[in-house]
């Protein structure tokens, strides 16, 4: 075929993405495809509307009939009229959509005052309207977008714009740019050209492009074909030589935030060098703020082949622009092998970045880039491994395969996976995916509406315990991989600010502390029973919460699920919430609370039977009421179909996972290496556990049983459990407790110890903690109550009943080191393969099937 790529060229002509997606689309499909391609450019100025309006006329009226196809990517070059047109969409004139300067006025009809933003407009139009020509644009806005109207409607605006009706200052208020009457020519002309019967195919850059309103047809089929860049990159390792640094490149304007990079590194004391690449109209600014640190280098134009040759030799790549299009530097970064470090509300670069595995997608304050830069620079051995990661993932971004899905017929098969290359619908003008009816629109993963409201008795971010790995983990990728917008309202200890954020792409955390009459009643209960009661007295506790309450009424309008997380909050969602929601099971709370409170219930004390019959009527309610009951466990789900009465084909099996990205696998060779550098001469149990009755009956078996029983060995007690009274003073000699630890210090000890120890003996569930091990590459000593929902065979861990432990442990700490790394080796491909959090979001699209319709 003779394919035409219509673009705009710039006026004043500068250099960005667009115009390196043209340039390399050119030069590829010639190079590696059986058709030829021409880039015809036509200079649109659009410094007011008179000029962009020109410019929309001028590209509507080129004829580029003697090509076989045509391909656009922007506005204006989309006006172009052509029997097979297809539009590979970068972005609208995003200043008259999606980051409009009065977004609340965007509804109201242009001609009415309700759409201006100041008396001064709202006057003009009040007197303007009811003009012949005013009228006539009116009637031509309100018709269906047809090119037909096109003679009729620039000559219209001809006469608006260039007519003796009204003086010139007035003609430019009245057609602000942007400005109401601005907005609503624009929509309409580009409604007229992208319409179905105008284009052959759909395609996006990103994903994030296909999410925002009006920038596709209703119900259109959208293939997203992430493409890369023109630089010539290679992975390549620092070099050792200079000093350490980070690099960036971009035009020094205020979304790309290169403030918010300048001020978060200011708080760090890391030895690095920052190097910002380009110019524009924020340099002096930025310079001024970076003044007083000659860690900041602000390089200005830096040429293409020198900026490749920066990317390689860079420790890591910092890119945090607001709700950017697609994002090439973080394709360019990747491609070299550095990983990126970016916002949640960065837009199409998380589509790449995945905090812990690629880079860090942090919130967008100077304090948490501040906590990225400094773990970047303070391991750097983990920062170039998530730099190959980083690699892998954008392994797929390449010119043949853009030039192949782009060119491709439609209806024509591909040969690669559908997740590389996704269809999505297009959200029209209202958000919603197509007009299907409301049933189909509410699905529960829909991904231009779904909004699902979690309720929670504790925060989850940063994850420390397994509730909150399990609850940060699982959503994160329901928001990522979904497609859905999830909302964890979720209460906080008192005297603690409210604070909302959002803690990863899709995902926001809102923590509610509790009110002075929540805390005082869970205090009073808690004395009473003597054990932590946080989440029985939430049950009830809740009411005396009117923050909690407002806030749960807010996001109820517009929450098309909600999510039970633990049942303690049951009434609250039932109360408050009109969609259905489901029940997230982390335990058999029932049970776990029965043997927390196993001494004052033999002791037959009213506040604990109350409490306890409290408890069950909250497992109870938010089993048998939910629409759905996602467990962790098969044991687990079965005890709530015969102790509830429930449906046999009610709940579904949502399994504990890993975060694979980060535990590095630590075979038997490094992990002695460890242990020489850490000077470690006797082996090393290690056992994880929070403050939790299993856990506390675990770490007595430890103190009691196991460590007099094996003295030459030291056992290792870390996590939360550490504070509970009975292990502050421990005993036993080859006993430590280490209480909380960092993510850094937790890495340390998954790469270093000997042993990982599993003694679990009650509880329900399934044990993340057993993840952290397998995942690591640690052996692991277990009990078969221990391996319950997970079923690691005895090739892949080693599994003893609790009688046999110290003679189990002997045996383990003695087998061949061959041995060892054979079955963790086994033990780590099952937990990859298994327990993967991006796979246990298809459990939970599996589960909705047979209710919504997924």
């Amino acid at each position: 075929m003779k394919i035409a790529l219509i673009a705009p060229s710039g006026v004043p002509f500068a250099v960005g993405g667009a115009e390196k997606l043209w340039w390399g689309l050119q030069h590829h499909t010639n190079q590696l495809s059986d058709h030829q391609m021409e880039l015809i450019k036509l200079p649109s100025a659009e410094r007011n509307f008179k000029e962009l309006i020109a410019s929309y006329q001028r590209f509507s009226e080129l004829d580029v009939s003697h090509f076989d196809r045509v391909i656009t990517t922007k506005y204006p070059a989309w006006m172009v009229d052509h029997p097979d047109h297809h539009l590979y969409l970068q972005h609208t004139l995003r200043g008259l959509y999606d980051t409009y300067p009065w977004p609340a006025l965007a509804g109201a009809d242009p001609f009415t005052p309700q759409a201006w933003p100041g008396e001064k407009g709202q006057r003009a139009i009040r007197l303007l309207r009811h003009h012949p020509l005013m009228a006539q644009l009116r009637r031509l806005l309100a018709a269906k977008p047809e090119r037909a109207q096109l003679p009729e409607l620039f000559a219209c605006l001809h006469r608006l714009l260039e007519g003796p009706w009204l003086p010139a200052a007035a003609k430019e208020g009245l057609f602000a740019f942007p400005g109401p009457l601005s907005r609503a020519v624009i929509h309409h002309l580009d409604a007229m050209a992208t319409a179905p019967s105008q284009i052959t195919a759909y395609h996006a850059i990103s994903r994030n492009v296909t999410r925002r309103a009006n920038y596709f047809p209703a119900g259109v089929d959208v293939k997203v074909i992430h493409h890369p860049s023109d630089l010539v990159l290679s992975p390549s390792a620092p070099d050792e030589t200079a000093p350490p640094y980070l690099f960036t490149v971009s035009r020094l304007d205020g979304p790309k935030r290169l403030d918010l990079l300048v001020r978060a590194f200011l708080q760090t004391e890391v030895a690095l060098e920052l190097r910002i690449a380009g110019t524009g109209p924020m340099e002096a600014e930025l310079k001024a703020l970076a003044a007083d640190d000659p860690r900041i280098q602000f390089l200005g134009f830096v040429r293409d082949r020198d900026v490749a040759t920066h990317y390689q030799h860079a420790l890591a790549v910092p890119f945090l622009p607001y709700d950017e299009d697609y994002g090439l530097i973080t394709v360019e970064a990747m491609s070299a092998g550095k990983p990126v470090m970016t916002t949640t509300d960065a837009g199409g670069v998380n589509e790449f970045v995945r905090h812990g595995e690629t880079g860090w997608c942090v919130p967008p304050t100077p304090e948490a880039l501040a906590q990225a830069i400094t773990e970047a620079a303070s391991d750097p051995a983990r920062t170039r491994a998530m730099g190959e990661q980083a690699r892998r993932a954008v392994a797929h971004v390449t010119w043949q395969d853009t030039v192949r899905e782009l060119i491709t017929t439609p209806g024509q098969p591909s040969n690669e996976a559908p997740e590389r290359f996704p269809m999505v619908e297009g959200r029209g003008a209202t958000g919603e995916a197509s007009h299907e009816d409301s049933s189909t629109a509410n699905s529960a993963t829909n991904s231009a509406r779904a909004h699902w409201l979690v309720v929670n008795t504790y925060p989850v971010y940063p994850p420390m315990g397994g509730g909150q790995s399990r609850m940060y983990h699982l959503y994160r990728h329901v928001a990522s991989e979904l497609g859905i917008n999830v909302t964890l309202l979720v209460l906080a200890p008192p005297n603690t600010p409210e604070q909302c954020r959002d803690i990863a792409p899709g995902l926001t955390e809102h923590r509610v502390p509790l009110s002075r009459s929540q805390a005082r009643q869970q205090q009073q209960l808690q004395a009473a029973l003597g054990v932590p009661v946080d989440d029985i007295a939430a049950i009830h506790g809740w009411r005396d919460n009117p923050r909690y309450i407002e806030l749960l009424r807010h996001y109820a309008e517009t929450a098309t699920q909600g999510v039970c997380a633990h049942p303690y909050l049951v009434h609250a969602l039932e109360e408050h919430l009109s969609v259905p929601w489901w029940y997230e099971a982390h335990n058999v709370e029932t049970d776990l609370k029965r043997a927390i409170l196993a001494s004052p219930l033999a002791q037959q004390d009213p506040q604990a039977l109350k409490a306890m019959a409290e408890v069950e009527h909250a497992e109870q309610r938010a089993c048998q009421a939910s629409q759905q009951v996602l467990a962790c466990a098969e044991g687990d789900l079965a005890t709530f179909r015969h102790r509830y009465r429930l449906p046999a084909d009610k709940g579904c099996v949502v399994p504990n996972c890993a975060d694979l990205s980060a535990l590095p696998f630590i075979d038997m060779t490094t992990r002695q290496q460890w242990q020489a550098r850490l000077q470690q001469h006797r082996p090393v149990a290690l056992f994880l556990g929070s403050w939790h009755g299993p856990n506390l009956e675990a770490a007595h078996f430890i103190c009691r049983t196991l460590a007099p029983a094996c003295p030459n060995v030291v056992f290792y007690l870390a996590g939360s459990l550490c504070e509970h009274p009975d292990f502050r003073q421990l005993p036993p000699n080859n006993v430590r407790a280490l209480g909380r630890v960092s993510n850094a210090e937790l890495s340390v000890l998954l790469a270093s110890v000997n042993v990982a120890l599993n003694p679990m003996f009650s509880g329900s569930g399934s044990n993340l903690k057993m993840l952290d091990y397998t995942a690591s590459g640690v052996p692991v000593l277990t009990t078969p109550f221990g391996n319950r929902g997970l079923d690691f065979n005895a090739q892949q861990v080693w599994v003893a009943e609790k009688a046999e432990w110290p003679a189990a442990l002997f045996e383990l700490l003695a087998s061949p080191a061959a041995q060892r790394q054979a079955r963790v080796a086994s033990a780590r491909t099952r937990t990859e393969q298994q327990f993967a959090w991006a796979g246990a979001v298809k459990h939970i699209a599996d589960c909705g099937k047979p209710i919504n319709g997924l």
